[in-house]
């Protein structure tokens, strides 16, 4: 009798859920894609909603799609950002839901977007049936290996807080058993054999270019337990990082990086990637370099003297 009156407790919310003067705001945002927690009225959320899209194009010049923005209850609806999925509590349609009233976000990752972008990347048929990858059956074992471990780790590293991560067990399937198949095609032989010649983990021994022996093997999880202290860990390594302080001044409005004279109109010189170089190194590039800047000012007579290379080291000295 006292578990059946504590579900039933727990059925029913701790607040007020349509409180009118309540309101609660959090915003987060990444490049062009923010979201934005509301506590509130539908009502305030529509208008909120609608002040955005005033600010964004009477202030930034953005439009505001109104497809994809979108005005959502995360107790009915799931919520995608950034890849993930976000519910409140545990989902309308779980089996587990006992608590409807859960105000706990809940991070699940979209495994099946992720099974997607493995059929569109060649490694699955459309049910999640693993094929074999056609356009690598020219390359070397190794390299085989080494772009299974991009793909896994690319799909499950920051997969691993989320609520549901134990069903990375399908997507390491589906990457290990496609590379597996690729090497199968490739050699001609079974994929018994394949297992056989190189463990579950599809160890490969090979040299390098400097003639050193090395071995590569797909990067397995052993476990797929939900690592809960994933996000707060990034959480508060983001809360101590502090941003660079960035010049907001137009390079063009500088003055001249080798006379200083700020009377005339400078250009911005620019330099090749280091690995495109070629040496011996020109005066000023070798100048760039020191300072670690791909561009520099230049005013007008300097620019053109930079050009025909009639400086010497020691006259690019700033003062």
């Amino acid at each position: 009798m006292v578990n059946a009156l504590l579900n039933e407790m727990n059925k029913l919310p701790s607040t007020d859920r349509y409180d009118p003067h309540f309101r609660r705001i959090k915003y987060v945002r990444y490049a062009d894609d923010f979201l934005i927690g509301l506590i509130a009225p539908k009502a305030y959320a529509v208008n909120l909603k609608q002040q955005l899209k005033d600010f964004l194009q009477n202030k930034l010049c953005l439009r505001l799609s109104d497809e994809k923005t979108k005005i959502t209850h995360s107790a009915d609806h799931d919520v995608a950002f950034l890849g993930y999925i976000i519910r409140k509590g545990y989902g309308k349609h779980s089996k587990f839901q006992i608590r409807p009233f859960d105000s706990a976000l809940c991070v699940h990752m979209n495994t099946e977007g992720i099974l997607n972008k493995l059929r569109d990347n060649g490694m699955c048929t459309a049910i999640g049936y693993p094929i074999g990858i056609t356009r690598l059956l020219r390359e070397l074992p190794e390299d085989i290996i080494k772009y299974g471990n991009q793909v896994l780790r690319g799909l499950l590293t920051q997969q691993r807080g989320c609520c549901n991560f134990f069903e990375g067990w399908r997507i390491q399937y589906v990457v290990q058993f496609s590379i597996a198949k690729t090497l199968a095609r490739k050699f001609d032989i079974s994929l018994k054999k394949v297992f056989a010649r190189y463990g579950k983990a599809l160890t490969v021994n090979y040299e390098n270019a400097k003639g050193y022996a090395r071995s590569v093997s797909l990067a397995l999880y052993k476990s797929f337990a939900r690592q809960k202290s994933f996000f707060a860990t990034i959480k508060s390594a983001i809360a101590s990082f502090q941003l660079p302080d960035y010049s907001l001044i137009n390079p063009l409005s500088r003055t001249c990086y080798i006379c200083g004279n700020p009377h005339h109109h400078v250009s911005m010189y620019h330099r090749k990637t280091k690995k495109k170089l070629v040496k011996p190194y020109s005066p000023i590039i070798t100048v760039m370099l020191a300072i670690n800047r791909r561009q520099i000012p230049l005013c007008r007579d300097c620019f053109a003297r930079v050009e025909a290379n009639s400086f010497q080291l020691n006259q690019l000295n700033r003062r």
